[in-house]
C-alpha cells in the first residue's frame, strides 16, 4: 500500500501489532451509489464480514492522522459503522492536504434497497427515524456531523438496524447540523412515498394527510423548513419523537388554531346534550319499572305472605308529635276470652280441627292476654 503509517483500532478483529497488509485481502473496487468509489477487503482466514475503505483528504491544520484515529476509535454507538483502521500514504501528500485511507465494516444492503423492496408500516418508519436521530444526537454531542444523509449512504443490517458513517475528521460549521436535519426530512419523505427528487415537498406532505399520523407529517415539515434557524436540532427532534404519544407536535398556524377552537366549541356544546340524554335514559328506565310493577305483583311466588304489625300509638308519637292522637293517654285492652271447660270429644286432632262445629273449641284454647291496640294486616294469598 505504500503506507507511511498504519493505525489499527484495538476494538477491531485485527491484530494491531501486525502489519495490515498481512491480515486483509483485496477484493476489488466498487462504485458505491452513496459513498463513491470504495475498495472491498476480506480478512484472511476469517468468516467475518468484508471491509471497505475509501480515501479522505484532510487538512493538516484540522487534525493529524493520530488524532483522527484516536477520536474515531473512541466513538462507540450501535448505529455507527464499525471502524477498523486507517493509513496515511506519503505519496498522496500534497501541500497541506493529506490523503488518508479509512477501513470500515461493509454492509451490502442500503436503506434505498430496503425502501424499494419493502412496504413499510408507519411503526417501521418511526423505528428507522428513531435510530437515525439517536446516532445523530450522539454525533452532535461529540461535535460531529454526517454531511451526506440519504438512503444510499445509509446501510442496513440483516436484522434491519441502521448503520451510518460520520464525516471523518471534520467539525461542523454553523449550519452543518441543520443541513443534516433537512436531509433527514427529505429522507423521511422518501420513506413515506418511495420517491426521490420531488420538487414541492410541502405539497407532497399535504397529499399524505390521512395516510400517516399528524405527528409524523408535522415533524417532517419542521425538518424541511426553508429557514435553517427554524429547524430543530437533533436533540429537539429526539424529544419530539419520544413524546409523540404524549404531546402533539404543533405549529403556530392560525388556521390550525382556528380549527382547534372550533372543535373545542363543538365539544363544549355537546356536553349539555350528553347530560340530557343521560337524564332521558334514566326516566325511560324508571317508566319501564313502573309498567312492569303490576306484572310483578301478580306473581304470587315473588311475594311471600307477610303480616304487617304496627303500633298505632307509637307511630303517632314518633311521626306526628305536633298532632297527638286523642287516645294518647288511654290504654285499650282486648276483651278476655273465656276458656271453655267442656270436655272435648275423643277423636283425632285432625278430624277435630276440621269439624266446623268444633272449630270454636279449638280457637278458645288460646290463652287470653292483654295487648296494646295493634293493627294487623295480612295479604290474601
Amino acid at each position: 500500500m505504500g503506507n507511511l503509517q498504519t493505525l489499527i483500532n484495538y476494538h477491531a478483529p485485527l491484530n494491531y501489532a501486525q502489519d495490515l497488509n498481512e491480515q486483509i485481502i483485496d477484493q476489488g473496487m466498487l462504485e458505491h451509489p452513496g459513498l463513491g468509489q470504495i475498495q472491498l477487503w476480506k480478512i484472511k482466514e476469517s468468516n467475518l464480514p468484508m471491509l471497505f475503505s475509501f480515501h479522505a483528504h484532510i487538512f493538516e491544520k484540522d487534525s493529524s492522522i493520530i488524532e483522527i484515529h484516536n477520536f474515531r476509535s473512541s466513538l462507540q454507538h450501535p448505529n455507527l459503522i464499525e471502524y477498523f483502521a486507517c493509513t496515511g500514504s506519503k505519496a498522496l501528500n500534497i501541500g497541506n492536504v493529506q490523503s488518508q485511507q479509512f477501513f470500515f465494516a461493509y454492509y451490502s444492503k442500503t436503506l434505498k434497497d430496503h425502501i424499494q423492496s419493502t412496504n413499510m408500516t408507519e411503526v417501521q418508519i418511526w423505528k428507522i427515524i428513531e435510530e437515525i436521530v439517536d446516532v445523530m444526537v450522539y454525533l452532535q454531542g461529540k461535535n460531529r456531523y454526517h454531511g451526506n444523509i440519504n438512503s444510499q449512504s445509509i446501510f442496513i443490517t440483516d436484522n434491519f438496524h441502521i448503520k451510518l458513517l460520520d464525516k471523518i475528521g471534520q467539525k461542523p460549521n454553523r449550519n452543518s447540523i441543520k443541513d443534516d436535519v433537512y436531509d433527514l426530512g427529505i429522507l423521511v419523505i422518501e420513506l413515506l412515498t418511495k420517491r426521490t427528487n420531488q420538487l414541492n415537498f410541502i405539497s407532497q406532505i399535504k397529499n399524505l394527510h390521512g395516510k400517516f399520523t399528524l405527528q409524523l407529517l408535522q415533524l417532517v415539515a419542521k425538518m424541511i423548513d426553508q429557514n435553517p434557524d427554524k429547524r430543530p436540532d437533533f436533540n429537539q427532534i429526539q424529544k419530539m419523537v419520544i413524546n409523540r404519544f404524549k404531546e402533539p407536535i404543533s405549529f403556530n398556524n392560525p388556521d390550525k388554531i382556528a380549527d382547534r377552537n372550533k372543535l373545542t366549541s363543538r365539544i363544549s356544546t355537546q356536553v349539555p346534550l350528553l347530560s340530557q340524554t343521560d337524564e332521558i335514559k334514566s326516566i325511560q328506565e324508571q317508566s319501564l319499572q313502573i309498567t312492569q310493577l303490576p306484572y310483578l305483583l301478580s306473581q304470587k311466588c315473588a311475594f311471600p305472605s307477610t303480616i304487617l304489625r304496627c303500633n298505632t300509638i307509637k307511630n303517632l308519637q314518633d311521626q306526628h308529635s305536633n298532632n297527638l292522637s286523642p287516645y294518647k293517654n288511654k290504654t285499650f285492652e282486648s276483651t278476655p276470652r273465656k276458656i271453655c271447660s267442656d270436655k272435648m270429644p275423643q277423636q283425632s286432632t285432625t278430624d277435630y280441627r276440621q269439624s266446623p262445629q268444633n272449630q270454636r273449641h279449638y280457637d278458645n284454647q288460646i290463652t287470653p292476654r292483654t295487648l296494646d291496640f295493634n293493627i294487623q294486616y295480612q295479604m290474601n294469598q
